[in-house]
């Protein structure tokens, strides 16, 4: 049988949960039955070396060139590409979808669009022009897949006109690479007291400025701590500015991004997730898989999800600082080994075994169907 050519549209490598999602996604698909490319509006991130070499990648922008300033040249490339492929896919809200409508649009070939993030609360910080060009460009599209049921719900709340189908496919996670990379020793040194570990991009979102208060309100009620952060982003600057103001200096360590978060899990004794909203979370899922305790607000959308309504994880009000500090001191004082084979138990819910078959199909239903 011939090889179905699937054509994934990312705006960038940058070092996101999304764009590490659509690489593992590429990685394990059948490549007997598919073969994916890429095409990457602006060749540049973090993410450029995970790219599998057996891998077509078509780069049509530097870093420094900005996509608006170059409209009909990135159109062309998709379109360019397009022709090629049995089925696009935009990996990511906003752009990357819209250029896949478009290319579906002239190349007649069908799209499907991926949603990562609750868009009621990412609108909030983008120009309302956005909220229109989904209502023209979404409805062109043969399928949108939300990565939580949350983002599903979202959406058909936000634009109910559109009525493209939408399915759930939660992402999956890399659980033999996290097995292999969590052997690797981490340079963290001795450090007795109980690490509180926090992953993503410094960014307002992640709420890590609610964690470092939370992390301030142990130490200042006796409960001695180390706080880590994993993570680079546009709000350094602020949070080593309250780091000073709260006097925790001594205290929270921000790392900066790093190739191998898994070998820090093994050190901690509590993974937190402080965001003000996300989309699905493949972080907690990750520390689940590692076995670690995991603590997370309860924010829209996904992490309630993967934690059950709480069942493997406790859950905080969004920016609650002090509310998370006590789910925090709960859950190093109380957590047990029953816990933990609970929690790696419901990881494998999202192996790729699981999860990537689901894709597939997908896949061949919209090629199918077209």
């Amino acid at each position: 049988m011939k090889k179905k050519k699937i054509l994934f549209i990312m705006q960038s490598l940058q070092g996101g949960g999304a764009e590490r999602v659509t690489l593992d996604v590429i990685k394990h698909l059948n490549k007997s039955s598919f073969e994916p490319s890429i095409l990457v509006v602006n060749y540049y991130g973090d993410l450029i070396h995970s790219i599998p070499e057996s891998i077509n990648v078509i780069k049509v922008l530097t870093s420094k060139e900005k996509s608006y300033f170059h409209v009909f040249k990135v159109i062309r490339a998709v379109i360019k590409a397009a022709k090629d492929a049995d089925l696009i896919i935009g990996s990511l809200e906003l752009t990357p979808t819209y250029l896949s409508s478009i290319a579906s649009v002239i190349t007649k070939k069908p799209a499907i669009g991926w949603i990562h993030i609750d868009l009621q609360h990412y609108l909030k910080t983008k120009n309302k022009i956005h909220e229109l060009i989904i209502r023209v460009l979404y409805p062109k599209l043969n399928m949108i897949m939300a990565v939580s049921d949350g983002v599903k719900h979202t959406f058909e709340q936000m634009f109910p006109q559109i009525t493209v189908p939408v399915k759930r496919i939660y992402n999956p996670i890399r659980l033999e690479d996290i097995h292999r990379m969590i052997e690797e020793k981490s340079d963290l040194g001795e450090i007795s007291e109980p690490i509180i570990l926090g992953v993503g991009r410094l960014t307002k979102m992640k709420g890590f400025d609610d964690l470092i208060k939370a992390h301030q309100y142990l130490i200042n009620n006796n409960v001695k701590n180390k706080l880590l952060i994993l993570g680079e982003g546009e709000q350094r600057e602020c949070l080593e500015q309250l780091i000073v103001e709260l006097d925790v200096k001594d205290s929270v360590i921000l790392k900066g991004f790093v190739d191998n978060p898994y070998k820090y899990m093994r050190s901690a004794n509590v993974f937190v997730l402080s965001s003000r909203y996300e989309g699905f979370s493949v972080v907690i899922a990750e520390a689940l898989s590692v076995g670690i305790p995991v603590v997370s607000t309860d924010c829209p959308s996904g992490p309630s999800e993967i934690l059950e309504g709480g069942k493997h994880g406790l859950l905080s009000p969004i920016n609650d600082s002090k509310a998370l500090a006590m789910n925090i001191y709960k859950t190093i004082k109380e957590d047990s080994e029953n816990h933990k084979v609970c929690r790696v138990k419901r990881a494998h819910d999202f192996s790729p075994q699981k999860i990537i078959p689901e894709y597939e199909k997908l896949f061949y239903q919209i090629m199918a169907e077209k």
